[in-house]
């Protein structure tokens, strides 16, 4: 795995749900948001590529983006799950 798929995938969704798991629980739906916005943004300051034919954009956007949407979504479900819990008591 290179630093793109690793910080794309893995570090940015899970910073953007911890950070807003702790600061405030009420806007911890807007995580996966912030996290689409940065990756994007990383992703074509690193890779300017991307934009430059049709094939390329579609992958990236068809692709990447909402598997990147998914594992946002599925962190954020999870965050829900622990607050949850952790109110409880």
């Amino acid at each position: 795995m290179n630093w793109w798929n690793l910080s794309v995938f893995c570090i940015i969704p899970i910073a953007s749900v911890v950070f807003f798991f702790f600061w405030k629980r009420k806007y911890l739906w807007v995580a996966p948001l912030v996290s689409v916005v940065i990756s994007v943004a990383i992703s074509l300051f690193a890779m300017p590529s991307i934009l430059s034919d049709t094939e390329h954009r579609n992958m990236f956007f068809g692709i990447s983006v909402m598997i990147h949407i998914l594992i946002a979504v599925v962190w954020t479900a999870l965050a829900y799950v622990v607050a949850h819990f952790w109110d409880k008591k």
